[in-house]
């Protein structure tokens, strides 16, 4: 039988991920900390014609969580097919303005937390036989092209796009495939902790892309076997024009034009 994790399965992004993939797997595993949404994710792909679906509630922050929660699915579902790191959140404030909760808070969920519940779910992925395993990270265009007020976040999505960077290598005579998903701002409820003023959000309307086509993205990364994919586009050429002519960049992105925050 195969096996999808999707992590911050609750709502968003995850949760469109999840429903996808209902019928693409026979165990549809939802990690997050909200029971309530990962209940309505679970109705929702059985709605859809899921064969099982587990519900388990998991703090990326918290080490005990993690453990407890890839013991289970080591336990019981033996094996991985598809992981997908999805669970993230950020602060959209100046360096000097967020404490030290915050900073610790971003970057466990982001990326520590991510690094270890894969490190726990890899043994269950390596060498599978025929048709390779996948993993999906989903970082950010942040972490192609940072921008003020994203401090934390940004070198948090840094991290993601590195560390699938160097796990594509380490697995690839293992049958294990690593994808790297780069979206620009989405129409889910990240802003509400990343910009509770909307001041932002209201500032990039013409650039925010739905979380269903990035998680039909998602899709087409492991059906394709696609290494990274940016989007929108405007903002994928931005990174490649970013990291060749970096100090236009700098002035480009620190303009009114682009930082709306």
């Amino acid at each position: 039988m195969t096996t999808a994790v999707i992590t911050g399965a609750g709502s968003g992004l995850g949760r469109k991920v999840a429903i996808l993939n209902s019928t693409r797997y026979d165990n549809i595993v939802l990690i997050g900390r909200n029971s309530k949404r990962l209940n309505q994710t679970a109705r929702e792909c059985f709605s859809k014609g899921a064969k099982r679906v587990y519900c388990l509630m998991c703090d990326l922050t918290q080490d005990e969580e993690i453990y407890e929660t890839g013991a289970w699915i080591t336990s019981h579902l033996k094996s991985v097919d598809l992981l997908v790191n999805n669970a993230g959140l950020g602060y959209f404030e100046e360096l000097l303005n967020q404490s030290f909760e915050q900073i610790n808070r971003t970057f466990a969920t982001d990326l520590t937390g991510m690094i270890k519940f894969t490190r726990l779910m890899l043994p269950l992925m390596l060498d599978h036989v025929g048709q390779a395993a996948d993993i999906i990270n989903i970082a950010s265009i942040a972490g192609k092209i940072a921008t003020s007020k994203t401090t934390t976040y940004a070198g948090a999505k840094f991290g993601v796009v590195g560390f699938s960077n160097a796990l594509r290598l380490e697995l690839k005579d293992r049958n294990v495939n690593v994808h790297t998903i780069n979206p620009g701002p989405m129409d889910t409820n990240f802003f509400n902790i990343a910009d509770p003023s909307g001041k932002y959000l209201k500032g990039i309307q013409q650039f925010i892309i739905s979380s269903e086509k990035v998680a039909a993205l998602s899709v087409k990364a492991v059906d394709q076997n696609i290494r990274e994919i940016n989007v929108p586009k405007i903002m994928a050429i931005g990174s490649i024009l970013y990291t060749l002519f970096p100090k236009l960049g700098d002035q480009i992105v620190n303009s009114p034009l682009i930082n709306r925050k």
